[in-house]
This record gives C-alpha cells, structure tokens and sequence, in this order.
C-alpha cells in the first residue's frame, strides 16, 4: 500500500454509502460520476471525509452527487489479484449538484418488473425531479432510449398510476427522511402520509426511527421547538418502546421521567411540563394512561394495551366457564389403568402416581383452563401421558405445542403425539380443525412472552381447553411481558404444583441444590469436582483454561452452558472456537462452493465438531436447538432426495451430521444455519437434559437468579460451576429481573380476582 502526498482536486462524486455519521461531520463513500454524459466511474472508489463546520452530517443521503472540492490522496490497494485505486479526500467545500431521487428510485427498482436500481438510477440521472412529470403524463417518448421496451414502459405507467405518490415521493425526499422510514410510512399511511407526518413527524419512531434521527428531523425538517408538547409526548413513548426491550409493557410514570431527562438532554423539563403531553399522547392513541393500586400514574404503550388486555379477556373468559362435568369418566379408574401400563412397559411394578400428580390430572382434566408447575424431573410429561387417558374420553382434538423448535421435539418425542411450536400452529393449522372444545396444551410456558401468547389467543375460539405447563422460576420469556410467571403468583387460578424430584438418584445433590437457589440462596458447595455439585472459583482469566479442563474429563457425556455468547472470559463464542482448534483444527474441512466465482470455500466446520441447528425445518426433523456431531464431509457436493420417491426433493449435500442419533445430510444451505455447539446458551438449553453440565460463570448484568436455576436444573448427574462465586451469590441473592418486570395483565387479572395489586 503507498500513499502520494495529497493533491488539491475538484471531483464530482455520487454517494453510495454513509459510513458514520456523527456530531463531527460524515464520512461518505460514493464514485465519480459526470453529469452530463450520464457517465458513473465505478472503477475508481472515493472516501470523503466532510466536517460538520461545512454542512449538516445529516444533510446527505445515498444516490445524491456533489461537487466535493478537497486535497485528495491516491491509494493503490491489493485485493487478490486485483490492484484497487481509492481516492480519499479531506473536503475543503461541498456543493450539492442533484438531490438523491432516493425514494423514486427505490420506488422504481421494488415495484417495477424489468427495472432495478442501476435502470431506475438512471432515470432519474436523466430527468431529476421532472420523472415525476414524465410518470404522470405517460411520456413514453422522454424515457424510451433507457427503457426501449414497450411492454415495461407500460408496466411501469400502469403501477404508477395505480400506486406511484409523486407528492408523497417528493416530500419525503425534502424533508430529507432516511429511505428505510420513509418506504415504511408509505407503506403503513399510503396517500395520507405527508399529511399524518406534517401532523406529528415524530409518527416515525413507530417507523424504527431512533430517537436522536427523529427528533433532529423534526426541528430541523419540520419546526418543531423543544417544548412543543408532540415533542414531549414523544419522548414518553420512546421510553416506553425502551422499556420493552427490557420486558416491560408498562412503567411507572415517574420512572418514565428519569428516561426523559435522559432523551431530552441537555435541556430536561419539569415533570409538570408533561401534563399536556399526557393528556395529548394518550387522545393520540400513543400511550394507554391508568393508575395503580398504590395511586402510580402508569403508562402503557399502545400496541402492549391491546395485547394484554385480549389475552387477560381470553382467560377471564376461560376461567368463568372452568368448571366442567364429565360424570362418566372415571378419573382415579384411568389413573389406576394408566399406572398398571406403565408398569407393564417400564417393567417397573412399583410404578405410581404421587398424590400432587393425581391432583394434575384431575385439576387440568375438569377445569377449560389449569396450570401444571414443576421444576426439572418432577414427572411433568408423566402427568400429560396420564391426563391425556383422561382427555381422550371427551373425543375432542388435541394439540401439542410450545415455543421453541426444540421444546416441541422434546415434548413429541416424551409424549409420541405429534407437537407444533406456536408459530407453526397458527400458520398451519385451519380454523375449521379448532372444534369446539379443542384440547390445547404448551409445555415450557415459562418461555411464552406476550405476543406470541397475544398471537394464539386470536387464533383460538373461547371454549378451547387449555393447559399450561412449565416452570415459574426458570429464564422468562426473551420477549416483553410476563405471562406464565404471572399467572402462577394469582389465586383462584386452577394450578397444581409437582415437587417431588424423580429425574435425579435419590440421594442426588442437585434437587436440594436447585430448590436452594429457587428460594434466593446460593447452598455451600464442595469444591471438589468428583461432587454432584461443585463450584470452582478462579479469576475471569482462568475460567476457559479451567472449564476445558473439567470437559476434557468426560467430554462426551457433557454440556458446557454460557450466559451469553460474547463474553471473551466466558461465552459461547470463546468456548467454541477454543474447542474447535483443541479438538479438531486437523480434521477434514467442510468446503462450500461460492456461486459467484465457483471456488470452494472453508466453511469453518471440520469432521467431528459440535453442531448447533439454529432454525425449524419439519419436513427433516430439524428443529432450532437440535445438538449433532458432523460426521463426514464430501468431497465434492451430490445431489439427494431428502423426499420420498413420490413426492422428490432435489438438494445439494455436501456432508453427513448425526442430529439426536439420526443421520442427515448436511445441505448447502444448512451451513448458515449451523454454529458450534461445544458451548451453549442456557436460554438454547431450555427444555434440555444432560447427563453432566458445566457453568462458566462471572459478573455481568444478565446473571441473575432464573439463569443459574435453569442453568442447575438442566443436569442429571453433576453440574459445575466455574467463576466468580460471589458473582453467583449476588445474583442468586437478589430478586430475579423477571420479577420486576412491569406488566400491565397483572392489574386486569389482579381486577378479576378482587385482590390488591402493587406495580
């Protein structure tokens, strides 16, 4: 690489890439263009640094071509076999030659059969802002040496006039709105758009907008002064979007304010100053606004308020007409049919149900809607294997479900019924297949989160039957709300709590360990590894080298889970390149052939790694979070049937991996769908078991109490620790996040049940 001295040049550049863009000034990559001749140099790269003392950083857009006046520097740099010349220059003065066309263009290349952004590009190079006279008009004639076919030309008018908005296209090019929000706010408002953003423009956070874009837009684009009271309403819903991030679908309004100060700096306003934002965001329909048991103004954001208050009504609904009569089912003669099979299959003639799986059955027999609770090994599958007996004395249909691929696997392969994840369900499954009294029952509930619960109770009639089954005090949901561990803290709701471990020897330390941790106390633990629960303490720079140790003992009966995937001390991603080059850097790779240039590629994978399928794929089996081990790698790809002979589907292979004991072929396009599984998440783990587990472990604002029970729990026969203990101690000590979420189906439910409800 060399690099001349700097030169000063006078170039005419379109941009083709924001870099960043900040208080200091922009950093654009574009290429040379010349206007007149229509002619783009893309041969020749350009990076332009521009500071914010010339012009606005936001002032520039992809597409748009500027006169950029600047001392330039040459730079040849080798790519390959490639020599690549990139001109970089330091920007004295800028002039805007011709405005992007952005959303015209992208209009143009997304909706136009038979042109795409470089034919699109062009026409608005030719014409500029009178293309939107031409489209208008239907002047073939102006347009017909860069679209010569008729037929295009004519595709083109006809959408045009069907769906083209040059007013609409035009504003938001003026008002310099970013592509992304403007194509949604379009798409979302059609016709109406200029007039809904002239009203609010802050309309576009709903849009992803972020904060700081939006509210820059507004002032500068749209005149808004800092007090305005939309501005003030806006800043309030925006702490509500941030408050679902966290699980949140409703926060104090005082706890709302502390974010504000934080959006509005450096210029806060008094809490006073919001009491016309309040009145106005909540006629806007922005935010829901109601008030606590203890007198707390709570607000809800919008979409989170219409959800809750659908599934808290679907329950209600449910729990109303709970109490069933089937007088000629026999529930104690099923059980006792159903415990003499079992013995006769397990060989086992002491086999029986406890006293709180017999209360399971009947509770979650006679009751529309019932919970089953439980921690790991308390024999919740055996319970659903006896109520289904029970169950199918009614005739009704059934479905199997839960939220992960992987729990839906699990719970198929506990039950032999056929499951579904949620989202297959509701895809999948017709309404005229959901009869009344439909049995619904979701294993691992604790998973379920707001909108995929909100999503189910729109699918199903009010007089389905529904079980939930899982465990309160393991991880909540990913996504925001609180559903199962909610419904689990409220009384009068039919629930039955199994307790009594039977997955672990008797005389094993991980049940007493578990429920130790469940009640908010870390138990002493041996810190010899030989135990069944062990925790070795050692700094953050030890913890791989340790737990590599540990595996090596009894890597094949071992699972290593992570609390996240990025920590370098002790996450995934750590653990599993540490692995891969441990054990298998010399082993055959798994090479892919590129489709550009049809050279093979190294995958990253070598025969005998630790396999992770991270998506659903039911015509395989394959669901997201199945563990494999790659058996074999081709040398060059074939072609299989992974069908039947009389439905074939034809796809490339280029390996072998063994997923739960079945062999499968490794398509070409299961490899970005494919990651390491030396270490994973426990989040991935839920629903799991493994015979010996290892928990790395150190201080970071995700460990709390729910993952190290999950975490404990997802073992049979050792789990160790390794880390930080008072990291784990803190953690274990403290109310878990889940808890504190702030919901707001606790208050509708907590109506229901005439109970007082504190936020």
């Amino acid at each position: 690489m060399s690099a001349p001295a700097p030169r000063l040049l006078n170039l005419t550049v379109r941009v083709t890439r924001i870099r960043s863009r900040n208080s200091k000034g922009v950093i654009l990559f574009g290429h040379l263009v010349d206007v007149a001749q229509m002619f783009n140099d893309r041969t020749k790269a350009v990076v332009v640094r521009v500071p914010a003392t010339l012009v606005n950083p936001c002032n520039f857009d992809v597409g748009e071509i500027w006169q950029v006046y600047g001392e330039a520097t040459e730079i040849k740099r080798d790519v390959g076999r490639v020599v690549l010349t990139e001109t970089q220059i330091e920007a004295i003065d800028v002039n805007l030659e011709r405005p992007s066309g952005s959303q015209v263009v992208q209009w143009l290349s997304h909706n136009i059969r038979g042109i795409r952004e470089v034919k699109a590009q062009k026409l608005w190079d030719a014409h500029g802002e009178s293309l939107y006279d031409i489209l208008d008009n239907e002047n073939h004639d102006a347009i017909i040496d860069i679209i010569p076919s008729e037929e295009i030309r004519n595709g083109l008018f006809e959408e045009w006039l069907k769906n083209g908005d040059a007013k609409t296209l035009r504003f938001v090019q003026e008002r310099g709105i970013p592509l992304e929000i403007a194509r949604k706010a379009i798409k979302f408002h059609k016709i109406n758009t200029k007039r809904k953003l002239l009203e609010d423009p802050y309309r576009m956070l709903s849009f992803m907008g972020s904060w700081k874009l939006v509210d820059q837009l507004a002032q500068e684009k749209f005149g808004v002064t800092f007090d305005d009271t939309r501005r003030l309403a806006a800043v309030l819903e925006e702490g509500l979007y941030k408050g679902l991030d966290d699980g949140h679908t409703c926060q104090p309004f005082h706890d709302l304010y502390a974010v504000t100060r934080k959006l509005l700096a450096p210029h806060p306003y008094p809490e006073v100053a919001f009491n016309d934002a309040l009145l106005q965001g909540h006629a806007a329909g922005q935010f829901m606004v109601s008030e606590s048991g203890d007198c707390k103004k709570m607000l809800h954001s919008a979409g989170a308020w219409v959800m809750e208050k659908t599934v808290a009504q679907f329950i209600l609904d449910l729990l109303r007409s709970s109490e069933q009569n089937h007088p000629n089912a026999d529930i104690d003669q099923i059980i006792a049919d159903f415990e003499s099979a079992e013995q006769q299959r397990l060989g086992a003639t002491g086999f029986a149900l406890n006293e709180a799986q017999r209360k399971a059955v009947s509770t979650s027999y006679h009751n529309r809607f019932s919970l089953i609770t439980g921690g790991a090994g308390v024999g919740k599958t055996t319970v659903l294997k006896a109520l289904y007996k029970a169950l199918d004395t009614l005739g009704a249909p059934r479905f199997q479900m839960a939220l992960s691929g992987r729990a839906t696997a699990r719970m198929s392969e506990a039950t032999h019924e056929p499951a579904t994840t949620i989202a297959g369900f509701i895809c999948k499954v017709s309404s005229q297949e959901i009869a009344p009294g439909t049995i619904i029952v979701i294993d691992e509930a604790s998973m379920l989160d707001l909108v995929s619960f909100y999503r189910l109770t729109r699918k199903l009639p009010k007089d389905i039957h529904l079980i939930l089954v899982g465990d309160p005090y393991q991880l909540p949901p990913i996504g925001a709300g609180l559903i199962f561990h909610l419904l689990c803290e409220m009384p009068g709701i039919p629930a039955t709590e199994l307790t009594l471990v039977k997955r672990q020897a008797r005389d094993s330390g991980i049940p007493v360990a578990a429920i130790k941790i469940r009640g908010g106390e870390l138990p002493k633990l041996s810190t010899d590894p030989g135990q069944d629960v062990a925790f070795i303490p050692c700094p953050d720079n030890e913890i791989i080298s340790t737990v590599m140790g540990l595996y090596d003992q009894d890597r094949k009966n071992t699972q290593i889970l992570c609390a996240t995937k990025s920590c370098r001390f002790a996450g995934t991603q750590e653990i599993n390149r540490v692995s891969h080059f441990r054990y298998v850097a010399v082993n055959k790779p798994l090479m892919l052939q590129n489709v550009d240039t049809g050279e093979l590629e190294d995958t990253g994978f070598r025969v005998g790694d630790l396999l992770l399928y991270t998506a659903n794929n039911w015509q395989r089996n394959l669901q997201n979070g199945c563990l494999g081990l790659l058996t074999e790698v081709f040398d060059e790809s074939c072609q299989v049937n992974i069908g039947s002979e009389k439905a074939p589907c034809i796809r490339t292979a280029v390996g072998k991996a063994d997923y739960n004991g079945v062999e499968h072929y490794i398509l070409d396009t299961d490899v970005d769908v494919m990651e390491l599984a030396y270490g994973i998440t426990v989040h991935k783990s839920q629903g799991s078991q493994f015979p010996r587990v290892i928990v790395p472990v150190r201080r970071s604002r995700i460990l709390d109490r729910t993952l190290v029970y999950t975490a404990v729990t997802r073992a049979q026969q050792q789990v160790i620790m390794v880390g930080d203990e008072q990291a784990v101690r803190a953690a274990v000590e403290a109310q878990p996040k889940a808890f504190r979420r702030q919901v707001g189906l606790r208050v509708m439910l907590c109506e229901f049940f005439q109970v007082t409800c504190m936020f």
